[in-house]
């Protein structure tokens, strides 16, 4: 019998020693996965940050494109209603010639004649 219990508290002892073995190997392998995914997530976190650093400077560069159209649009439209404004004045400005007086009877052949000089 005591036989017996020692064999007993031999595996039970091989198994303790397992147990810790493994223990300290999933403990080992999760650390070595940790610091993989640290590393990974510190990567993955630098790259987002010059990705948004980038897209800052290419929002600004257009903000900047955007205020110096606007200020070009406006140059176009002042530019355009005076070239409206100076042309309605021509407009005005030109002589219409005047209807002459009806002196009777005039034929479609003269009527022409007059307009074709």
């Amino acid at each position: 019998m005591k036989e017996m219990l020692e064999l007993v508290e031999g595996r039970t002892d091989g198994l303790d020693s397992i147990e810790e073995q493994l223990r300290d190997f999933v403990l080992y392998s999760l650390d070595a996965n940790g610091e993989k995914l640290k590393g990974l997530l510190e990567y993955t976190t630098e790259k987002l940050a010059e990705r948004d650093e980038n897209l800052e400077d290419m929002v600004s560069a257009m903000k900047k494109e955007i205020e110096e159209l606007k200020g070009e649009l406006t140059i176009y439209k002042v530019a355009l209603s005076n070239g409206m404004l100076s042309s309605r004045l021509k407009q005005q400005a030109k002589d219409v010639p005047k209807l002459e007086k009806f002196k009777g009877a005039q034929s479609a052949m003269e009527s022409w004649a007059k307009h074709e000089l």
